[in-house]
């Protein structure tokens, strides 16, 4: 199973989305220290996990997983959701953008579910604003 190709499916692109933003915005993957505790500073958290793998009913490679996508992104609290959902609408884009992908015989092919979500958060102590949506996927690893 190669999982660091399926990953990359998801946060390349993710990435590449966020830092054309001006100004752009920083995103943290997985085992990667996001912003301190009490950062005033809009980010966005991505994690990708990895659930069924090797699954033989999603085709004859060995290479197969389904997982989840969960993204969250944090704004300044205090100035209603505008910001938050504007940066919500990136998320979303690359997601369907992801969809959009064909199936050729090299590479990373990567399909995700209906996304769920937004809802939204805001703990009276923390400095920022959350937001958080989630899907399924399913990716096959080709080459």
């Amino acid at each position: 199973m190669n999982y660091q190709k399926i990953r990359a499916e998801v946060e390349n692109p993710l990435l590449t989305a966020f830092g054309a933003l001006d100004p752009a915005i920083p995103v943290f993957f997985d085992n990667i220290t996001a912003a301190p505790l009490n950062s005033t500073t809009e980010y966005v958290r991505v994690n990708v996990t990895f659930g069924l793998t090797n699954d033989p009913t999603l085709g004859s490679s060995v290479d197969n997983a389904r997982g989840a996508i969960v993204i969250r992104i944090f704004t300044k609290k205090g100035e209603g959701p505008a910001r938050n959902q504007t940066l919500l609408n990136t998320a979303v884009d690359v997601l369907e953008t992801l969809n959009n992908g064909t199936k050729g015989t090299t590479g990373t092919y990567l399909k995700t579910g209906s996304i769920d979500g937004p809802s939204f958060s805001s703990n009276e102590n923390a400095p920022l604003f959350m937001s958080r949506i989630e899907t399924s996927y399913v990716a096959t690893v080709l080459s």
